[in-house]
């Protein structure tokens, strides 16, 4: 017996000794191991437990982080996706990240290897030229609109920026420059992509670019915007009203309907936010507009949120919503308006023609007449168009707060 209990000792000694340690806090370089490549990006992991994403000057906090043991779980409600990875002998994390499609969720392999900064070459050569700058982009594909190219030099190989198309922004790009190639890549918990281009003798670049569920890349090229009306891009489009009014009633997060003919809503401006949960720019307009509501609703503004989701399911579309709303503190009725396809948006709203950019605006006076419809969105990752886009929006409401009911 004493000797079986010796082995048994030792073989527990022998596990202990073996063992994973707990996972340890510090950065990380975080991969998407896609068919088309790599989508890296910047991991951080606080000893208080805290887990964010970064893609340069951005971070994104996980909305819930578990550390058990030697295994991360990371999860972002608003989106439904979700990361698990599980620290290997040699202190890399390895796992799958759930990330939430139109057809379902995707399963990706996901890896993290601690103290590394760098995020596509460890040792880049110098620059062969000036890539700062804004670009017009060309895609390869002649339905597709050009959109711009915005890349700011950060120092020491690092290439910031983002890219605007007249549907909305690709967000926080970040990446590295390496003689004449450059990478760019962003992520979010569930949404990102890679740009990949090189400078060429021309002056011009051409690349490719691909999302974090893509199964085929998309090729472009892009030249120095010049001043020309023809090199112009508009970062949020302005559609003339086709009418005066329009009517809606659909369910709110708990079934309730709610109809803009409703009295809280006579005499006051209302700005009407049409979107999704699985929109990115959609994500950045709540950031936004939430905080913005609440300060200036004692003038008058109130807001809807009319919810195109991926599922035709209203329960689950609810549930995904209130999920949405919690993340951006969203006090304003969040609709259950349909499905986020070309049919159902005109189905439910007809006055308009339904929905071809998520997000969409719809600005609409205290007399209850709808004065302006704007489409796309220029979030924050784009610095000056951005800005411009704020002072716009908050010129408008003012007006329209400023006018009689």
């Amino acid at each position: 017996m004493l000797k079986r209990l010796a082995v048994i000792a030792l073989a527990l000694m022998a596990a202990a000794c073996n063992r994973t340690p707990d996972l340890a806090p510090g950065q990380y370089r975080a991969v998407l191991k896609l068919p088309l490549g790599e989508l890296p990006v910047g991991l951080e992991v606080a000893a208080g437990g805290k887990v964010t994403f970064v893609n340069g000057a951005n971070k994104v906090a996980a909305e819930q982080a578990t550390i058990d043991g030697d295994t991360l779980n990371l999860a972002f409600p608003s989106y439904d996706s979700t990361i698990s990875a599980t620290q290997q002998d040699d202190g890399t994390l390895s796992g799958v990240a759930t990330l939430r499609r139109r057809t379902g969720p995707v399963q990706v392999p996901f890896v993290a290897t601690p103290n590394t900064a760098w995020r596509f070459w460890k040792a880049p050569a110098p620059a062969t030229g000036k890539l700062a700058g804004t670009w017009l982009v060309t895609p390869a594909d002649p339905k597709d609109e050009r959109g711009l190219l915005i890349l700011t030099d950060a120092g020491n190989g690092v290439l910031t920026g983002s890219v605007q198309w007249p549907s909305g922004d690709e967000r926080w790009l970040t990446g590295q420059v390496n003689g004449a190639e450059f990478a760019l890549s962003t992520f979010d918990g569930n949404q990102g992509g890679v740009w990949r281009g090189r400078l060429r003798a021309d002056g011009s670049i051409a690349g490719e670019s691909f999302g974090a569920t893509s199964t085929t890349p998309s090729r472009f090229t892009a030249r120095r915007q010049g001043a020309a009306p023809e090199d112009q891009v508009v970062a949020i489009g302005e559609e003339k009203p086709p009418v005066d009014r329009i009517a809606f009633t659909f369910p709110d997060m708990t079934g309730k309907p709610v109809s803009l003919a409703d009295e809280r809503f006579k005499g006051k401006v209302v700005v009407v936010s049409i979107g999704g949960t699985w929109c990115p720019n959609c994500h950045d307009e709540s950031a936004f507009l939430s905080p913005y509501v609440k300060k200036r609703r004692a003038e008058g503004l109130e807001a809807i949120a009319l919810q195109f989701e991926y599922t035709d399911d209203p329960a689950r579309s609810a549930a995904q919503a209130k999920k949405f709303a919690a993340r951006y503190a969203i006090d304003y009725p969040m609709l259950i308006a349909g499905k986020a396809t070309p049919e159902d948006s005109a189905r439910a709203l007809p006055d308009i023609g339904g929905v071809k950019i998520y997000p969409t605006t719809l600005f609409i006076d205290r007399k209850g007449k709808l004065r302006a419809i704007h489409t796309g969105y220029a979030g924050p990752a784009t610095g000056e168009l951005n800005r411009k886009a704020v002072a716009e929006f908050d010129a408008l409401v003012s007006k329209l707060l400023a006018e009689p009911a």
